[in-house]
């Protein structure tokens, strides 16, 4: 539906941004008042990566008047695969300044600016403050809360992309949006620790994701910029790459109910929707609609290592009924796991082949590498109908340490 677009037009387009643009003026949503629209806009892309090849490149080629371009990196051979707006000319160079120049040369009709920096607390408002959209593809949360929370006390859109492996996510945050705005923490209550956010570098990343999901941010920006289509406040697009689906989870402003989605009803989320790959993934709720839990003891939040192998003790005489749920990578379970355990991958969560481990009624204890995941996995079960679900404080590296010494941490 249409909104109110968040650039005022700049002055009558020249005969050879007419000419350059003619298929996109065309457009009934974007026409000459857009395509102004679009000249007149200015958007600060931060990390020119795998996600920022493709959104620059979009958004350049879609006449955008000013971007911006902040990262600190130089090209390596490894980028190749994803990072598409180099080339091996570029290896070594200024990722900022090589992305420019690409930029450059294919629409001299625009301005692109290379911030070669790193993005901290002492020039991210002055950077940001410059433009109209901030939009983010870089894989750490440190700068992603930098960044967003910048953009928030700003009042500036904040366009957010999130890629691992083969499965990519995509939602807009704005705290003048509808509904009272939304923010990165209403959808990521807290930050993952470092040892349990994967990177790309850590878990790999199919190239063709990046280019699905940083299309999809540019469009965002462009919708934003013109004042058409639907977009994204408060719904999460997610891309499974494997089963080659997009499906979308509704979140809302904390204390809010999340909006009715207007994507068909799914019964489960796709692998890629789950907790993080890059951790973050794992604090998404994929019902748009929690189950309140049935009244009665709740379970505890958490259990100590001791307790749990206590536990195990009792099942194994038979005088306790509960399902271990690993929820670790297989990668991981490869190298060590817990006698008794089941492995559900925390993306797979609330997919139908996890219920033929766990179902709602059972008594569910979960554990991951230092307990981050399993926490957030907690929630996430106990907003979907699970009344019995805890977790292992300290993880399996916690077991390890102080259960079974003999086996391998890592």
């Amino acid at each position: 539906m249409p909104h109110v677009p968040l650039v005022s037009p700049g002055p009558p387009l020249t005969a050879a941004q007419r000419q350059r643009y003619a298929r996109q003026v065309s457009l009934e949503q974007v026409g000459d008042l857009g395509q102004r629209r679009l000249a007149a806009a200015r958007v600060l892309m931060i990390g020119a990566g795998g996600l920022g090849s493709p959104v620059l490149t979009a958004l350049a080629a879609a006449g955008v008047g000013t971007i911006g371009i902040v990262d600190s990196d130089s090209v390596e051979v490894s980028n190749l695969h994803r990072q598409t707006i180099y080339s091996m000319a570029d290896l070594a160079r200024p990722k900022a300044e090589a992305a420019a120049d690409v930029l450059r040369a294919h629409n001299p009709l625009i301005e692109v600016v290379a911030h070669q920096t790193r993005l901290t607390a002492a020039n991210v408002l002055a950077l940001i403050a410059d433009y109209d959209i901030v939009v983010d593809g870089t894989d750490n949360f440190a700068t992603r809360h930098l960044a967003h929370d910048a953009a928030a006390l700003l009042h500036k859109p904040y366009v957010w992309g999130s890629v691992l492996r083969f499965d990519g996510l995509v939602t807009t945050f704005w705290v003048d949006g509808p509904a009272g705005g939304t923010r990165l923490e209403d959808l990521f209550p807290s930050t993952p620790g470092a040892d349990e956010a994967e990177t790309c570098a850590m878990a790999g990343v199919l190239g063709s994701v990046c280019a699905g999901v940083g299309a999809m941010m540019a469009t965002e920006t462009l919708k934003l910029i013109v004042g058409f289509g639907d977009p994204l406040f408060g719904r999460l697009l997610v891309l499974d790459g494997l089963d080659s689906s997009w499906r979308e989870v509704p979140y809302a402003a904390a204390g809010s109910a999340p909006a009715a989605s207007a994507a068909p009803a799914a019964d489960h989320e796709p692998a890629a929707a789950a907790p993080p790959r890059d951790t973050s993934h794992s604090q998404v709720h994929t019902h748009p609609i929690p189950v309140p839990p049935s009244p009665g003891t709740p379970a505890p939040d958490e259990i100590t290592s001791a307790e749990l192998a206590g536990l195990l003790a009792e099942r194994r005489a038979g005088s306790a009924d509960f399902v271990l749920v690993d929820i670790r990578e297989p990668w991981e379970r490869d190298i060590v796991a817990i006698d008794g355990s089941a492995l559900v991958p925390m993306a797979q969560l609330l997919t139908d082949e996890a219920s033929t481990v766990m179902e709602p009624a059972d008594r569910v204890i979960l554990y991951c590498h230092h307990g981050t995941r399993s926490e957030y996995a907690r929630g996430v079960l106990r907003d979907n109908g699970w009344t019995d679900v805890t977790h292992l404080a300290g993880g399996i590296d916690d077991w390890v340490r102080r259960i079974e010494p003999a086996k391998p941490r890592y």
